[in-house]
């Protein structure tokens, strides 16, 4: 479209002319002013604006304003983000934030970027799709923030709080009802616990079909079938001393969207079989119809159920807090696949697996009249998994870990102008992996788990320690603040473990970051704000995942002891990348809110090497677009008798290249790993009225509004064989609910 040719030329400079109006508009100073924003990016609620991180906070009104219904949708709006769903998982959440990426499934595999709910972090990406009620803050931290937040937050973090019991009567319900029969229905019940606390009952349920229509099958596929519930207890023990008990209990029966194939004839599954492996017959079709169809046989479903127990000791002394918090996570998950996206069955998988994560974590947190303030802490974690995979790749792994770690970070203001900021963060840990592997289509071994059949049966181990830390110079001046800061990190080596060879089950090393930062945060006049960040980051021993086919050299046998496809990880890379982030936001009426966010990156690879060969010149970052901008009005305005907010969004996102071996990879025979770039204009209406005894919420809105197509939202190249993803177009749906 011409507005996507056009972008960089008109739209952009639009955006920055919003950024800057704050420094050169004649606005009456206190006529308005904007909302402060409080954050918890360094363990103690403060401003936004006073925080030394590039932080980005999504506030509870925007997320009941606006388009922004689960973890995803955060990338529209967070400069530099990217964010999407694998099928292949249970509601798995591929992250990327300033180019540091994670694209997998396994569990003995670390993210590059850390998800924190309640203050919990979680060990899998399993389970960090979620939905967005009953928040409190989100908050996306960028950079890496192993001082506070600890191992595997090279990228940044997510974090996410839910509100506690109120320990007063009172309840929400809301009904969502939209395209692809979509119905959610959720609702929150706070109630007393005597005179000294509360509990909360909250409880969601959502169905939806899929937006493709399969014309193999000749139906429109289900979707979405999930039911969480949970409740919270919270008693305060005295006037400074409280506990928060939360249980929940979620129940995710997911049939993925129909994925399509993209295999070229270069794929060794298209090549000499028949033609329903191959591109010509699935994406090929797809395309054709907009990407509105698929022909894809057999459904993709991945169902996740499980607990989580979450436990916060909180006590306020003269001048500090502390703050316990425990946390647990038990689930099942069960995979399917059998046709990856053609019209016949290929390479069926079947994936049990299980998961437990136990961590404690305790605070001390200063609150000193001083110059002087800090946090300091220990943390422990354990983390198992097991997983069961086959018929045709037959492999059984056990993982473990254990980590541990000690922190603290130091604030010391050495006048009314001048702060240094000190952290660092001892980390210990250990791993293990038993893992046993049978030849292509022996599974009956597998089952039976016997060992005397088992074409390779590994026992590795892995340990790691390591010191990250974190320098920042902040200066004050009246209109905000300026800081520098440099800042390291690291993502904890380990086994990559669907292996089935000796290759395969080879432990790589843990990578680390050095990021250099330079940041203002500033409030021009009462209702406007402009924070710049600049970065240059540098990534040694990065982790690369490498699919190839199973008969290729690299794997170290043939195709019979590997299986169609050989994976394995390698500490192959180094990166450097840099970029700005400029976010901005003018009120200027009492009825006009407008925000602004642009990021920009330049990052690639200065040396890759795959078997002694450097082949840096030929690869590419995963998820890492060189812009990424959005831009957000919201007008409210009085009408009969309630408030009315409307609330518009542009986002866009360049294009993206995603997983590929890049040392076999040709451009010119495929498969296609670019995602092209694109905008998407998000459109609310939300209506507000008191009823008295309550208020009344009528909400319409409409995603994607222009674009009635489909788009391809995530690709992946197998080796042997490749897939896309797709995210829906326009989409319309409305919403009501009660609150009392």
């Amino acid at each position: 479209m011409n507005y996507q040719k056009n972008f960089k030329k008109q739209v952009l400079p639009a955006l920055i002319s919003v950024c800057m109006v704050p420094l050169y508009a004649n606005v009456a100073v206190g006529a308005t002013v904007l909302e402060e924003v409080i954050v918890t990016a360094r363990k103690r609620q403060e401003s936004i604006q006073d925080v030394p991180v590039a932080v980005t906070a999504i506030t509870p009104g925007q997320l009941e304003r606006g388009s922004i219904r689960s973890v995803v949708d955060v990338a529209k709006l967070v400069p530099n983000v990217e964010l999407h769903q694998t099928s292949q998982g249970s509601h798995s959440l591929s992250p990327s934030i300033r180019g540091l990426s994670y694209d997998d499934i396994e569990k003995s595999i670390e993210s590059t970027i850390g998800v924190a709910i309640d203050g919990v972090f979680m060990a899998s990406n399993s389970g960090a799709i979620f939905d967005f009620f009953d928040v409190e803050s989100v908050e996306v931290l960028r950079g890496p923030q192993g001082t506070l937040f600890g191992r595997n937050t090279i990228g940044g973090v997510i974090n996410v709080q839910r509100t506690e019991p109120t320990g007063e009567w009172g309840g929400k319900v809301e009904a969502t009802f939209g395209d692809e029969s979509m119905t959610d229905l959720k609702g929150i019940m706070n109630m007393p616990l005597g005179e000294n606390g509360g509990i909360k009952i909250a409880v969601k349920d959502i169905q939806s079909k899929s937006f493709l229509y399969n014309v193999t099958n000749d139906n429109r596929p289900d979707n979405r079938d999930s039911q969480t519930a949970s409740i919270s207890v919270k008693y305060n023990f005295t006037e400074n001393t409280s506990a928060l008990l939360t249980y929940d209990d979620y129940d995710h029966d997911t049939t993925a969207v129909d994925i399509i194939n993209t295999t070229t004839a270069a794929g060794a599954l298209c090549a000499g079989t028949p033609a329903q492996n191959c591109a010509t017959v699935s994406s090929d079709i797809s395309k054709a119809s907009g990407y509105k169809n698929s022909v894809q046989l057999n459904p993709l479903t991945a169902t996740l159920e499980g607990e989580n127990v979450t436990f916060k000791l909180t006590h306020e002394g003269d001048g500090y807090q502390i703050k316990y918090i425990m946390g647990t996570m038990e689930y099942d998950e069960l995979a399917t696949l059998g046709s990856w996206g053609t019209n016949g069955v290929m390479f069926p998988v079947v994936r049990e697996q299980t998961f437990e994560q136990e961590s404690h974590e305790i605070q001390y947190i200063s609150d000193l009249d001083g110059p002087l303030n800090f946090v300091l802490g220990a943390y422990y974690m354990e983390a198992d998994s097991y997983i069961t995979s086959g018929p045709i790749q037959n492999f059984t792994a056990n993982h473990s870990l254990e980590a541990s770690a000690f922190f603290g970070e130091m604030t010391y203001d050495l006048n009314d102008d001048w702060s240094i900021t000190a952290g660092a963060r001892y980390t210990e840990e250990d791993k293990e992996l038993y893992s046993r592997s049978w030849a292509i289509l022996d599974f009956a071994n597998r089952i039976a788990e016997n060992l005397d059949a088992a074409i390779n049966v590994g026992n590795p181990t892995f340990s790691d320690d390591n010191t990250s830390y974190r320098v920042v110079l902040q200066r004050e001046f009246e209109k905000g603040m300026l800081y520098t800061s440099f800042a390291t990190g690291f993502r904890s080596g380990g086994f990559f473990n669907r292996g089935s060879n000796e290759a395969e089950l080879l432990p790589y090393q843990s990578e680390e970051v050095e990021s250099f930062e330079i940041g203002m945060r500033s409030n021009p006049t009462e209702n406007s704000q402009l924070n710049v960040t600049y970065f240059s980051t540098d990534y040694t021993d990065k982790q690369v995942q490498v699919i190839v086919p199973g008969d290729d050299p690299v794997c170290g046998k043939g195709t019979a002891e590997n299986g169609v496809t050989c994976s394995f990880t390698r500490n192959a890379g180094q990166v450097s990348m840099d970029g700005i982030e400029i976010e901005a936001a003018l009120m200027p009426t009492e009825n006009l809110t407008l925000r602004a966010a642009i990021g920009t990156l330049d990052g690639g690879y200065d040396k890759y090497d795959y078997d002694g060969v450097d082949i840096s010149d030929k690869a590419y970052l995963m998820y890492a677009p060189e812009l990424t901008a959005s831009l957000v009005a919201e007008y409210t305005t009085e009408i009969s008798g309630g408030s009315l907010t409307v609330t518009g969004s542009f986002s866009h996102k360049d294009e993206v290249y995603t997983q590929a071996a890049w040392a076999t990879y040709d451009p010119v025979t495929g498969p296609e790993v670019v995602i092209e770039s694109f905008e998407t204009v998000d459109l609310s209406a939300t209506y507000l009225k008191d009823m008295g005894n309550g208020t009344l919420k009528l909400m319409v809105y409409g995603t994607d509004i222009f674009e009635a197509d489909n788009r391809i939202n995530r690709r992946y190249d197998a080796g042997s064989f490749s897939w896309a993803e797709l995210a829906p177009g326009r989409q319309f749906g409305v919403t009501l609910g009660y609150e009392f």
